[in-house]
């Protein structure tokens, strides 16, 4: 130690500058910036390049309990030259010191670039909440950084995402700090593995110790869930299999449903990858505010089966916007009064009237048969389907005459892998005040979901619309 004080001595550099300790006679620690569970990281000058400033991380001895530790240290900081990314420290180099005496312990020092900002958790203590935009652009950020990582030969998986080890620049750039968790999963081959991670970012399969991609993904989802609530996931779990999002999370009905894929505790329904989650925030399904909606239908979180059994007057024609019962309802009806009128003049003795009449008659129940066809064909898709949901992409309103403005919609709803895109025409009012981005509850075929498409629209809708334009009209 008197060597290397004597040494910064001839560099000019007093120890009244405050300088805890000067390591290798080239760095030296200003402060402490964080302690984890196995060491402490400082704030150092690196004397020997210009005194620029880096993070020093030294594992101390006293908590490694374990000769593994020691073993991985190394490994990860192999591990870490190999990373060459702008949201990532960059690695510049480890070392083990010695004590010539024997007495002591090694010491081992772990030294990367400074990253100048503030840590997402320090922010949140200082009562500041975060908004959906900075949100989408956190997000996005840090799952650039975890495709990066997950890409890798073999994949490198973090295991403690959280908002104590995602670090913001002033720019608003993201990086992720903190990979002394991840050295066990990407060295526990051979070596074994520990359950490593922080209580309210771990699904459950991290507890059984077999972190994969998709746990990144659900760490990041909980930290995202935690910036805009400001509540700690670890009381959004019920039990270890259950995670809820807050009721009144502040989101759109897109950002809701990638927060729910994310943070799925089943793996095999969560989202698998980094990459399919910044694809979903980037594709900005349903991103609309919720206050602009107009007729939200019922949100489902997930593809469900078709919401009734049975149809009644829910279930509306695709193309006129009408109910299919009413439409074979209406049928019968005109087939009952085509029928009787022939044979009223025939018992009348109006042969002449008779056949005419039945001539109509037959027209009217070929139209009817067909249309009660299409109908029921409709229904059966209708119970045989699922129900999700889609939106509208464009929405184009012209005068229908006596009945109204008609309207023709296009449309898209997420399949398996990709999406569908289809278009309706309608002169059905419930559908009138839609525009690009609103929700529409979409009945389709999960194994054929280009052969078919309806739309499901609640009988109160309509009724709602009509209201909120009378309410207008007197207003005005």
């Amino acid at each position: 130690m008197g060597e290397e004080l004597e040494d910064v001595s001839q560099r000019g550099i007093t120890v009244e500058e405050s300088f805890l300790e000067v390591i290798r006679g080239r760095y030296a620690l200003i402060r402490a910036l964080g302690e984890g569970a196995l060491g402490r990281t400082y704030l150092a000058r690196d004397l020997d390049a210009g005194e620029r400033r880096v993070a020093v991380k030294e594992l101390l001895p006293s908590r490694m309990k374990r000769w593994k530790d020691y073993e991985l240290f190394h490994r990860e900081c192999e591990m870490l030259r190999s990373l060459d990314h702008p949201g990532i420290p960059r690695y510049y180099e480890h070392f083990t010191i010695e004590d010539e005496d024997g007495d002591a312990p090694d010491r081992l020092f772990l030294v990367q670039s400074y990253i100048e900002g503030r840590n997402l958790q320090d922010m949140l203590d200082k009562g500041y909440r975060f908004v959906e935009q900075e949100v989408r652009d956190i997000l996005s950020q840090t799952l650039e950084v975890l495709d990066y990582l997950h890409q890798l030969n073999p994949p490198v998986i973090h295991r403690d995402i959280k908002p104590a080890n995602l670090m913001m620049r002033e720019d608003g750039s993201l990086v992720v700090i903190d990979f002394g968790a991840v050295r066990e999963s990407v060295t526990a081959e051979g070596l074994g593995s520990t359950i490593v991670g922080t209580f309210g970012y771990m699904p459950p399969e991290q507890y059984a110790g077999a972190a994969r991609a998709a746990t990144d993904v659900f760490a990041l989802g909980a930290s995202a869930v935690q910036l805009l609530s400001g509540t700690p996931p670890g009381e959004l779990f019920d039990g270890l299999h259950t995670f809820r999002l807050p009721e009144d999370l502040p989101v759109t009905i897109g950002l809701e449903r990638v927060l729910l894929a994310m943070t799925e505790p089943e793996v095999d329904r969560r989202m698998q990858s980094a990459a399919e989650a910044l694809e979903a925030l980037k594709d900005e399904f349903l991103m609309i505010p919720r206050q602009t909606v107009v007729g939200r239908l019922p949100v489902p979180h997930e593809i469900l089966p078709a919401p009734r059994p049975f149809p009644g007057f829910f279930l509306r024609d695709a193309y006129l916007g009408r109910s299919h019962l009413g439409v074979v309802m209406v049928n019968i009806i005109a087939c009952l009064a085509t029928l009787s009128f022939p044979i009223a003049v025939w018992m009348a003795g109006m042969v002449g009237f008779a056949v005419l009449g039945s001539f109509v008659f037959v027209c009217t129940l070929g139209m009817a048969l067909a249309a009660c066809a299409r109908a029921f064909h409709d229904i059966s898709v209708y119970r045989a389907g699922t129900y999700t949901l889609g939106e509208v992409t464009a929405c184009l309103s012209d005068i229908g005459g006596e009945r109204g403005a008609g309207v023709h919609l296009t449309y898209r709803y997420p399949a398996p892998g990709s999406y569908v895109y289809g278009s309706l025409a309608t002169d059905d009012r419930a559908f009138l005040d839609l525009k690009p981005g609103d929700p529409l509850g979409v009945i389709y075929l999960p194994e054929k979901p280009e052969e078919h498409v309806m739309y499901a629209v609640p009988s109160t809708w309509s009724k709602r619309q009509e209201n909120s334009h009378r309410r207008l009209a007197v207003e005005g």
